[in-house]
């Protein structure tokens, strides 16, 4: 009872975003470095550890109608590719993480990312709330975010929805200025795990 006191305690000091992150390391499965084996394609070396974890439709509704996402807003987000993401700084230096740099390509072309301008979009047409806006916001993959030493991030990437296979070149910059030495990677034929659906 102590110890059920304490948890409760415990997670009423946090904020809703923190708590937010807890339960997507739950739902989505986000890794450590200690969960092995990797659930998806993953790069791992002296300087960082990066993970894709291709997530399918029912996977994605599931986790936002649990978080009252109206059924307009669930098949807009069926309708599309997810790639979940986690990157582990593990140099000693800062790693920056800044998506226009990435290049995501699918069938030889530029394959767009489906990002914050374009999700805006979609909830302006359907009137979407701002608290579920602000929830989607928080499990994508930020855009830009510096990794100090030893620090992790997670989130989505999303593509349109035929995608069937893309390839992602990751580039990350170092140094706190960015003008240390450029890590460059790439994962090839990641399955989006879903094939086109409608409504």
């Amino acid at each position: 009872m102590v110890l059920y006191h304490h948890m409760l305690t415990h997670l009423q000091h946090l904020t809703s975003r923190r708590l937010l992150a807890i339960v997507l390391l739950g739902h989505l499965s986000w890794l450590s470095a200690a969960e092995r084996p990797f659930r998806g394609p993953y790069i791992e070396n002296d300087d960082l550890l990066v993970i894709l974890v291709p997530r399918s439709p029912e996977q994605m509704a599931a986790f936002y109608e649990a978080r009252g996402f109206p059924r307009e807003a669930i098949e807009r987000i069926g309708q599309t590719c997810f790639v979940t993401v986690f990157i582990e700084n593990r140099s000693a230096d800062v790693t920056w993480l800044e998506l226009d740099e990435w290049r995501f390509t699918g069938n030889g072309k530029p394959l767009p990312r489906l990002d914050a301008a374009y999700w805006q979009g979609q909830w302006d047409e359907i009137d979407l709330r701002q608290a579920s806006r602000s929830t989607f916001g928080w499990t994508q993959l930020p855009p830009v975010r510096d990794l100090q030493p030893g620090e992790t991030v997670g989130g989505n990437l999303v593509f349109p929805g035929d995608t069937e296979t893309l390839n992602i070149e990751a580039r990350f910059r170092t140094g706190a200025d960015r003008h240390g030495d450029l890590i460059t990677f790439g994962f090839g034929s990641i399955g989006c795990n879903r094939t086109a659906q409608k409504p």
